[in-house]
């Protein structure tokens, strides 16, 4: 046996444990990534969480002002509607007590003329 055939396999191994250092490296990488990544997906979890949270808010306090506006229109309706309410029975009554004054009116001429 010569000195290269014995130094063969320690060469061999020397190339494997380079091989395992570089694959070691590699996978220190990868741990960094994955690491990373499961940082930004929290990150990202968070951010989109808060922004739920100011959307949500954000449309109640909407929704609290649309039921505002909604009752002062209902109020003002109602007031519309009992105000045009009055004004059509008031002007019936003035009608109707104007043809009862005339009816009345004609009865006692009619009397009038009559009796003389």
């Amino acid at each position: 046996m010569n000195k290269k055939q014995l130094l063969k396999p320690f060469q061999d191994l020397k190339h494997e444990i380079d091989k395992l250092k570089k694959k070691h490296l590699v996978q220190g990488l990868v741990d960094k990534f994955h690491a990373e990544k499961k940082s930004l997906e929290k990150r990202i979890e968070k951010t989109v969480s808060d922004e739920m949270k100011k959307a949500k808010k954000f449309m109640n306090e909407q929704k609290k002002e649309l039921n505002k506006i909604q009752k002062k229109v209902e109020v003002a309706l109602k007031k519309k509607k009992s105000s045009s309410k009055k004004k059509t029975t008031t002007k019936t009554t003035k009608k109707a007590a104007a043809k009862a004054t005339n009816k009345v009116a004609a009865k006692v001429t009619k009397k009038k003329a009559s009796s003389k």
